[in-house]
This record gives structure tokens, sequence and C-alpha cells, in this order.
């Protein structure tokens, strides 16, 4: 268990700063799902683009979990720029914390049944 304690402080900062309003942008309705199954409460939205996430997005803390390939990273860098543009610095520490157990999960939807086997 110790081994993830990494990840389950990540889980919990997630949780806690979702509380206080931040917004996670993740790319499915299956990571709303698994996301929603460890407690997550507060505002998540679906990556839609560059320009209309970062607009819907431009008042709001915003919290960036894509998954951890190719794909996660190249929406995770567009969006940060595009934040960027709207002088808002999104959190992208808490992906790198949960993902530090890479080598077994890489993807936002399998972190509910990763986080559920290694608790019990």
């Amino acid at each position: 268990m110790e081994d993830y304690k990494a990840f389950f402080d990540a889980v919990d900062e997630l949780k806690e700063k979702s509380r206080n309003g931040w917004v996670i942008v993740v790319e499915g309705k299956k990571d709303v799902r698994s996301l929603r199954a460890i407690g997550v409460s507060g505002e998540i939205v679906v990556f839609t683009g560059f320009a209309s996430t970062a607009d819907t997005l431009k008042d709001s803390d915003v919290i960036i979990l894509t998954d951890f390939d190719s794909k996660g990273m190249e929406i995770e860098k567009g969006l940060v720029e595009a934040l960027g543009s709207y002088g808002k610095v999104p959190d992208v520490e808490i992906k790198r914390k949960i993902f530090s157990v890479r080598k077994e999960i890489s993807k936002v939807e399998e972190i509910h049944t990763f986080y559920e086997k290694i608790r019990y």
C-alpha cells in the first residue's frame, strides 16, 4: 500500500480541489464515470477542442486530467497553451502524480478499477 501513497494522495487532492470549485478536463464519458466512481463530486468537462474548451473554462481554475498517452499529452499541451492565452495556468501535476503508477494504468477510465483493486 505504501507503494501507492503518491497515487492515493493525488486522488485525495483531486477530490479536494474538485470540491473547492476546480474544474477537471477529461477526454471522454468513460473518464467522467471513472472519476465519479472514486468520489469526485465537482464539475468535470469533456474536452471538445482547444479553443472551445479554453473559452468555456476561461474563468475557472482547471485541472487537466487527460490520458497518459501521446493523444492525452497532445491535448494537455494544446490546452495549457489555449488557457494560457486567457492568463490561466492549469494544474497538470495531479495528473503526473496519479500516473506515477503508469506501468499499471495510463488512462483515466482505468483509475476507478485500479483504485478499488489496490485499496483493499
